[in-house]
């Protein structure tokens, strides 16, 4: 295929986040856009292909997810995660968030303690705090360049807690858990009988020696008391469609999720382009995957060699998984809110803002990776200048 991943794709004026939101939340739109979630790459040519094809049909009405489609997302995961999940069991949900909240609003009650772990995917607070639920924080240990968990917490915090929203990779910190990890979070989970909703959607996104391991993998007890949350949008650069695949594997529990779902938010039909592209993910996008995460470590070496070697005060932490790693801005000696004025008015670039996503994130900024190699070097030629400027 010989994907041209340094090919630089104008994206302003295409009603983007990344570029024409930028205005939005950063008060500039001429920044260097090293935000938010989403990659700045062509999809999977089998992807465009079959979004061609169903425009083809002047026809957008409601839609029913086609024979084959489940079964392709169930065979990826076989391959990729060693998971052999059911068809069956999964659900469509426009996104993670949405089946996020669904799973809060069916499983838990007004003022029930879910618990987090710190620095983390933002919207988890601000998801629990809408819905009336009481947010326990499990922070994160940093030290030496890595994320742990403080399990001594975990136990104490499990003991209050209603459901367990476990980030798996972790956004942000990159962590992909090891087995100990896992065992160890299932046997905590068990023995306070928490429901589990397993954010998985980083998962395709894992770099080599690391491996990934699907909750509901870990036991048949695991299997019954989660949910886990995969989708095609970080994976293969669909965010846009919203199209995510929801997998409750507990008959009882998967009702109850479908009926909230369809009668209560009215969330189940799928997208009209969604459906054909995810499926021609699925089915024809290996190559462009494969080629996509040797792309992505490359731009990660890149990154970590450039400021090592230019910009020694600002570390990358270098991630086990996904495209959005942190930056350790300690030696800078200012706090988040500084770090954040610094990067837009003196550096020009956008970047998320570590403290935006809870306590143990003050450190940090959180920087995109998967753009054009050449604006990360930008960045740091731009930071480097910056710093010397003083």
């Amino acid at each position: 295929m010989g994907v041209n991943f340094d090919e630089a794709i104008e994206r302003r004026h295409t009603n983007c986040s990344k570029y024409d939101g930028m205005t939005a939340s950063f008060g500039r739109n001429d920044l260097l856009p090293l935000w938010i979630a989403d990659m700045d790459f062509p999809v999977p040519e089998a992807v465009t292909e079959a979004v061609k094809k169903r425009t083809e049909h002047p026809v957008y009405g409601y839609n029913v997810f086609p024979e084959g489609y489940y079964a392709a997302f169930a065979a990826w995961t076989a391959k990729h995660h060693n998971w052999s999940s059911d068809p069956s069991w999964v659900c469509h949900t426009p996104g993670v968030l949405t089946a996020l909240s669904t799973a809060i609003l069916a499983f838990t009650k007004p003022g029930d303690s879910v618990l987090i772990q710190p620095p983390v995917y933002f919207p988890f607070q601000s998801t629990l705090e809408a819905l009336d639920r009481r947010v326990l924080n499990n922070q994160l240990v940093y030290k030496d360049g890595y994320f742990t968990i403080d399990f001594e917490d975990f136990e104490e915090k499990a003991k209050a807690a209603t459901m367990f929203i476990f980030c798996s990779p972790h956004n942000p910190s990159g962590r992909v858990w090891k087995q100990e990890e896992l065992a160890r979070i299932e046997a905590v989970c068990r023995e306070n009988d928490l429901f589990v909703f397993s954010d998985e959607i980083h998962s395709d996104i894992v770099y080599e020696p690391s491996r990934h391991t699907v909750f509901a993998s870990l036991s048949e007890w695991a299997e019954q008391h989660c949910i886990v949350a995969m989708a095609p949008s970080k994976t293969f650069n669909l965010a846009g469609l919203e199209m995510s695949h929801i997998t409750i594997p507990n008959k009882e529990r998967r009702e109850k999720f479908q009926y909230l779902l369809r009668y209560g938010l009215h969330v189940a039909n799928g997208n009209s382009f969604g459906i054909p592209a995810a499926q021609a993910a699925y089915e024809r996008g290996e190559e462009w995957y494969q080629e996509l995460l040797c792309y992505l470590q490359e731009n990660l070496d890149f990154l970590d060699k450039a400021l090592r070697e230019r910009v020694p005060q600002v570390k990358l932490v270098k991630p086990e998984s996904t495209y959005i790693p942190l930056l350790d801005m300690s030696e800078l000696g200012i706090d988040n809110q500084a770090m954040s004025d610094f990067l837009i008015e003196k550096v020009g670039a956008a970047l998320n803002a570590g403290r935006t996503f809870g306590p143990g994130g003050e450190r940090f900024m959180r920087i995109n990776v998967a753009t054009q190699r050449a604006n990360l070097e930008l960045f740091v030629e731009r930071l480097e200048a910056a710093l010397k400027q003083g």
